[in-house]
């Protein structure tokens, strides 16, 4: 994408997640960002999204993570992102790899001092219900 502003900003974020670096996911999070992970609670700021992430990265590992589709369109001050991914996942206390397939929807808006900060987000994954993909039912099978 030619005339993409977020294109540097994307490679940060997947590259982050890939290497479960938080302050590295969280360096473009809008500090009111609301986050909407799947079967789970919908989270307000910074704080609670690092400490989601946190929590994340103690149990799992991401092996491997793929952008199988991406768009991206800016209106007015805001952008809005679309990707599919496929991501391997590989519990930290043992147990089969996870793989999924996801849906991301974000929206990203322009700041006063000129920035793109990630403002919401959202995804899911397009798996059947109790394919393994959810990190819940990984870590209550782990116990």
């Amino acid at each position: 994408m030619s005339n993409d502003p977020i294109a540097g900003l994307h490679t940060v974020f997947i590259d982050a997640m890939k290497t479960g670096d938080v302050p590295r996911i969280l360096a473009h999070a809008d500090e009111g960002i609301v986050f909407m992970p799947p079967a789970d609670t919908t989270l307000y700021g910074t704080t609670e999204l690092r400490d989601w992430y946190n929590e994340y990265f103690e149990y799992f590992t991401i092996r491997q993570l793929d952008v199988t589709e991406r768009t991206s369109e800016q209106v007015g001050d805001c952008i809005i992102e679309r990707q599919n991914v496929s991501v391997q996942i590989e519990p930290r206390q043992g147990g089969a790899l996870i793989y999924d397939d996801a849906r991301i929807l974000t929206v990203w808006r322009r700041t006063e001092d000129g920035q793109w900060k990630m403002w919401q987000s959202m995804w899911n994954s397009v798996k059947p219900i109790g394919a393994g993909t959810n990190r819940f039912l990984v870590r209550f099978m782990q116990r």
